[in-house]
Order: C-alpha cells, then structure tokens, then sequence
C-alpha cells in the first residue's frame, strides 16, 4: 500500500508532444487558467533546453549555461537543463482544496508520492531530501532542495512552484533514472481515484496558449526583465 493516498478524485493525464521552451512553457500557464480539476502534464521538447526560474538573473548565469535556447518559467526554482530529463507539471486550479496546501507541505506530498512510485516503477532507493542534504546554488540538479527526491546521494527530481489565485502549478524535472512506458499512468493512479487520459489539450487551452507563447515566453523582455506584451 502507498504512504500517501491519492489527492484527488479525478485527474487528466495529458501526453504532450514535443513543443519548443516558449510554448511548453505557455501550455502549462493555459492550463492553469482554465483548468476545473487537476492535471498532470508530461510533455518533451523539440530541442535541448535551459529553464531559468522566474527570480533568476539570466546576465549573472549566462556563463554558465550551454549554447541552448533559453526560456524563463512562470515558477521559482534554479537552472534546469533539458535533454534527457523526464519532465511533467502537476496543475490544480483555485477551486480545489487541495491548492490551498502550504509550499513546504505541496512539496512533501508531490515529492514523497513520486518517490514512491519511482521505487516501484524500477529505481529503489529514492527518498526526499532532509535538511542536512540541502546544498544553496543556482543549479536545480547540483543544489538539493527541501523536500526534492534523492537516489544514492544523488538528485533526481526537483521542481518550482507557482500559487495564487488561479491555483498551483507545479513544474518538475526527473533526471538519472530509467522511466518506463507505463510510469506516468501508474503514478497519476497514485495521485487520483479516476484518470482520464488525452494526447491533445482543449483547443481553448491550445489557443490561449498560442498567444502567450508570442506575447510572452518568447520575448526578449521577459528573458531580461520579466515584462511581456499581456496588458
């Protein structure tokens, strides 16, 4: 039996295809807009990327990152590199109770059931990160911290978070293990009593998401200073 009993009652699998870093960005912010019950997003990218967090001085961390495109998230967090990653967002609109659960306790819970279901799916030995093993740097993977998921000392899942009053979105990266066809199915049984799963999002979502793509994510300005074209 699983430590932590599903969250939910119902849930939408969506498996994405591969988008570019402005629009996968702009899906998960769609989503969260119009969503009436949680989602778990798993998507891929059409190229190596670089994930900046929303409070990251991209001119201070250029240096250090890889000729890849860079794209900021709406979500905290440090640099995540995108190429073998596994990576997902879990989205849960203000009308569910469940938004309302505190940062500190959001990431016990999501981490702690991922753990599990990585445990089970073929990668023993994961566990959440305790205060000891937190390490400070802008890195995501090189800097554990609270509540991530280690793996023989080493982090293999971590994520930044979004809250207020459209609910929460959680963006989260699994790196260094070995995913099976069939992970994202089993663990959102895990985290709901009932799931449905579809290939392709509403087309209002796909729509809004188009449009804060090209007004948002993919400007100059939101990479330097965080303004966009919205309004």
């Amino acid at each position: 039996m699983p430590v932590h009993p599903p969250f939910f009652s119902q849930i939408i699998l969506h498996l994405d295809v591969a988008h570019d870093g402005a629009m996968n960005m702009a899906v998960d912010q769609a989503w969260l807009e119009q969503a009436t019950m949680p989602v778990l997003r798993v998507y891929t990218w059409d190229r190596p990327t670089v994930t900046i967090g929303y409070a990251q001085n991209l001119a201070r961390i250029r240096e250090a990152l890889p000729a890849w495109p860079v794209v900021r998230r709406w979500t905290g967090g440090g640099v995540v590199m995108h190429e073998a990653d596994h990576t997902y967002s879990l989205i849960v609109p203000s009308c569910h109770p469940w938004a309302q659960v505190s940062a500190v306790e959001s990431y016990r819970l999501i981490h702690g059931s991922l753990a599990e279901a990585l445990d089970a799916g073929g990668s023993p030995g994961c566990r959440l990160t305790l205060p000891e093993d937190v390490i400070e740097g802008p890195l995501c993977f090189t800097a554990p911290a609270l509540h991530d998921v280690l793996r023989d000392g080493v982090k293999v899942a971590g994520a930044g978070q979004r809250r207020g009053r459209l609910g929460l979105l959680h963006q989260g990266s699994v790196q260094h293990v070995v995913i099976q066809p069939n992970f994202w199915l089993g663990w959102a049984g895990r985290l709901a009593s009932e799931v449905s799963v579809v290939r392709e999002a509403p087309p209002d979502v796909l729509l809004r998401a188009s449009e804060l793509a090209a007004k948002r994510f993919s400007l100059p300005q939101w990479m330097s200073d965080r303004e966009d074209l919205l309004g």
